[in-house]
């Protein structure tokens, strides 16, 4: 897949790729499975993982497309920094994806909101459909 600037798609071999420049993009749980596109065919949401080096941990969410129950890549979103995602399911060609944030002023180390955002996928477009926060006091 290609992924947060590199210039080619990465494999992810046993849900893990290194690169040269010493980062890695590790597959994380949870993952979401059900159809998204109307094919009757179950496809996947799932979140991987950027760790550049430092302490920053970029957390993203990954759409494929069963082609012949395979996982062929069509989109992501980034969720930024120390966002941890804790779960996912998909239902009605949507996929809802509950993660942790920060309301704005608050330091990385504070995660403070739960959020909830439901994506749909057209293609390889995701679409945000809507979100709703909670607070979170972990």
């Amino acid at each position: 897949m290609p992924f947060n600037g590199y210039p080619d798609y990465i494999p992810l071999l046993d849900g893990v790729w290194s690169g040269e420049d010493g980062a890695t993009v590790e597959l994380q749980k949870p993952c979401g499975i059900g159809d998204l596109d109307g094919d009757g065919a179950a496809d996947a949401v799932g979140t991987v993982l950027l760790r550049t080096g430092g302490i920053g941990q970029f957390w993203s969410v990954v759409f494929w497309h069963n082609s012949a129950g395979k996982p062929a890549y069509r989109s992501l979103v980034d969720l930024g920094d120390r966002n941890p995602v804790t779960s996912i399911s998909v239902s009605g060609q949507r996929a809802t994806v509950v993660w942790l944030t920060r309301s704005d002023g608050k330091s990385m180390a504070e995660l403070d909101l739960r959020r909830t955002t439901v994506y749909q996928l057209s293609g390889i477009t995701v679409t945000e459909v809507k979100h709703t926060d909670a607070p979170y006091t972990g």
